[in-house]
């Protein structure tokens, strides 16, 4: 899976699940929890191998701005994007 982030910020992200539906949208973390997690570089593309199966759910945090996008795909791409004010992921 690859994970993109096409804006002009540096966001911290993870990948979550591997193994059962229904993660998605009630994943919760905390903005102090993803203190810890790597960072994407503002415009730049990681590849990210997921452990089967999936879904899997790609968090992001950009400053006070959380985003959650689960894939049912591990050859799928998830793609942060600004709009506006706000933040969102989508997939192809």
């Amino acid at each position: 899976m690859d994970i993109d982030n096409s804006t002009p910020i540096d966001t911290k992200y993870k990948v979550a699940g591997s193994g059962g539906a229904g993660v998605g949208p009630h994943y919760h973390f905390t903005i102090e929890e993803a203190a810890s997690w790597p960072t994407l570089r503002a415009g730049a593309r990681i590849h990210h191998e997921p452990t089967p199966p999936g879904p899997w759910v790609v968090c992001f945090v950009v400053g006070k701005h959380q985003v959650i996008k689960e894939v049912d795909s591990a050859s799928g791409r998830v793609t942060l994007v600004q709009a506006g004010a706000d933040f969102r992921a989508s997939t192809d």
